[in-house]
């Protein structure tokens, strides 16, 4: 997407939101970053019990919050993972990172998954709250002069479906920085929800035509130019600084 990194900062200074959980605001005024590790794993189970039971990592990188996303819906591989780690801010990230080479992790813990890239994410529209759940990922692209207006679409429609009752109910829309190849030139939009009764009941709303949000979530699909990636995932926080 042309002139996308000039894009990316702009938005992020004038829309981003705060993504820290327990209402701890960002240190750099609601600026923050997420960055991601997608990995395969043999037995996901395992493997994310082996991850929560060394919250010295979390420390020693400098993170705020931590947890996973695992796919149930519209995998790419066996066993995928998204393993994610919430920052105050963009530096933050950056120098978490330098702290940890998931390539060279332990034995057992490197026999145990394969790890197929590293992202860090920036906030377009970020969450009001970090509340993980039942959610939906999608990859889209969106014509840079879109953007705005889409951000101010979902931001209606988060807070029409939350007045209809489902209070859970969050829109996020993010963008990657050195995502390599996998992530170029899309946005990652994640819509969540509680659980997937939650989740089903906004769909079985929209299709019986009871979604008093049925005009925002039509005017913000009318903004995308293509769904590249569609799928769901469970997610969990297991880490918050102390």
């Amino acid at each position: 997407m042309k002139n996308m990194a000039t894009a990316i900062l702009a938005l992020t200074i004038f829309l981003s939101c705060n993504i820290l959980a327990d209402g701890h605001e960002s240190a750099t005024n609601n600026q923050g970053a997420f960055t991601t590790i997608m990995v395969s794993a043999k037995n996901p189970d395992k493997y994310i019990e082996a991850v929560k039971s060394n919250p010295a990592l979390y420390e020693a990188i400098g993170a705020d919050a931590g947890g996973y996303c695992s796919t149930i819906s519209g995998h790419d591989y066996p066993g995928q993972l998204m393993m994610w780690t919430a920052f105050s801010s963009v530096t933050a990230a950056f120098i978490g990172g330098t702290r940890y080479d998931p390539s060279k992790a332990s034995g057992q813990m490197a026999r145990m998954r394969e790890v197929k890239y590293t992202t860090t994410w920036v906030p377009v529209k970020g969450f009001a709250r970090l509340d993980p759940g039942y959610e939906r990922a999608m990859r889209i692209k969106v014509s840079q002069q879109n953007v705005p207006a889409l951000v101010a679409a979902l931001t209606k429609m988060e807070k029409e479906v939350q007045a209809a009752g489902h209070d859970t109910f969050l829109n996020g829309l993010f963008v990657a920085i050195g995502g390599g190849k996998e992530e170029a030139g899309t946005y990652y939009l994640k819509s969540i929800t509680s659980d997937a009764k939650t989740h089903a009941a906004l769909f079985d709303d929209y299709m019986g035509g009871e979604a008093s949000w049925s005009g925002s979530y039509v005017e913000a699909m009318a903004l995308i130019d293509e769904i590249v990636n569609d799928q769901f995932e469970v997610c969990e926080q297991f880490y918050t600084a102390g």
